[in-house]
């Protein structure tokens, strides 16, 4: 007889293109496999509705009222956001309370970090939360993965150099622990790439994380380097990780409309555009959380992950998984082992026995 599932999930059914039908449907098939337990928040009779309809184990799922109404166009953002405003707090809710051990929500970000500010403590050793967002690059030493993490891109203000480097620890983290990478490479975006070039606060992070042990710093990358493959992670301010995130979505929407105008309008434009439509359907692909998911907050004593407004079922479904895979390798308690063994440093302004791991100059070489 399989065990039951270890772990449970809250999700917030207002949110994305596919609310609420896709995201029951999503809900249904990932706790009937028995990876998790799911908590639907939503309209519950609305949600029985849907359920009368799929195959579902009503032990690994279970339906939470909230007293609203899902609006009555799908898509409609601001119907959405209003309602998420009385949904949402419900789910947090049930995290906080130890009834949920991680929240799966495409409700506006604002709204979930500042109730996740309300809601939940931060680790022990993490300054401030920070949110995530990958991005392709040419293939990189580390492995197969083509995707980077960015942080923060909350669109908030870093306060110090530590928050910087709380980052880097705890993107490294995620990136050894979730994605599988066994020395994740840590970059500064920044305006140079020199130790002292950038505002003061990236240059103190710089100094710090040179000095930290354990992390493998290859100094600063400028805007133009990022899709270069030169780091697994890399860290900035998240006014500066906000805008950046914005322009890389903005260049790859209007890439696949370029090709879809070119394909109808020039002949000789086709044959091309067949040889680079897989790869501008992947650019598409790991650019968007259409596939990929949701954008992981690290920092928060629970897991808090946030799909795309565009989200559709397939998006919900992989950002349950997403939450098992960081539920069940124990990802906080990763996070807050990391920011433990770097408390020492920070304290010491960057003095630590035991040299360092990775410089300035292995970026250096790697522009070559």
């Amino acid at each position: 007889m399989p065990l039951p599932p270890r772990h449970t999930i809250v999700l917030d059914t207002y949110g994305g293109l596919a609310a609420p039908v896709g995201i029951v449907q999503a809900a249904a098939r990932i706790a009937r496999s028995g990876i998790v337990r799911v908590v639907l928040v939503g309209d519950v009779p609305a949600m029985h509705d849907q359920l009368s309809l799929l195959p579902y184990d009503p032990m690994t799922l279970r339906l939470v009222s909230a007293p609203v109404g899902y609006p009555r166009r799908p898509g409609d953002t601001l119907a959405q956001a209003e309602a998420a405003r009385v949904a949402l707090p419900i789910a947090m809710a049930l995290l906080r309370d130890g009834e949920a051990d991680a929240l799966v929500t495409a409700s506006p970000p604002e709204l979930v970090h500042q109730l996740a500010e309300e809601h939940l403590p931060l680790l022990p050793g993490a300054s401030a939360m920070a949110v995530a967002a990958v991005f392709p690059t040419v293939a990189r030493g580390s492995g197969d993965d083509p995707l980077a993490l960015l942080l923060d891109v909350s669109g908030r203000r870093a306060r110090s150099a530590e928050d910087l480097v709380a980052y880097a620890i705890m993107g490294c983290t995620y990136a050894r622990v979730v994605t599988g990478v066994a020395e994740p490479t840590v970059a500064l975006l920044s305006t140079g790439v020199g130790a002292g070039d950038g505002p003061p606060e990236v240059v103190a992070a710089h100094a710090l994380l040179r000095e930290l042990a354990g992390l493998r710093f290859v100094g600063n990358v400028r805007a133009i380097d990022l899709s270069r493959g030169y780091a697994d992670v890399v860290v900035t301010d998240g006014l500066v990780g906000h805008t950046v995130r914005g322009l890389l979505e903005g260049l790859t929407t209007m890439t696949v409309e370029a090709a879809r105008y070119a394909w109808k309008t020039k002949v000789t434009w086709r044959l091309g555009l067949r040889l680079l439509s897989q790869g501008v359907g992947m650019l598409r692909q790991v650019s968007e959380f259409r596939e990929y998911g949701g954008a992981p907050t690290l920092g928060l004593s629970k897991l808090v992950l946030v799909a795309s407004p565009d989200s559709q079922a397939l998006a919900f479904e992989n950002a349950l998984k997403l939450a098992a895979r960081c539920l069940s390798r124990d990802l906080q308690g990763e996070m807050a082992r990391a920011l433990r063994e770097a408390a020492p440093t920070l304290a010491a302004g960057g003095t630590v026995v035991g040299g360092t791991v990775g410089s300035q100059g292995d970026a250096e070489v790697a522009r070559g």
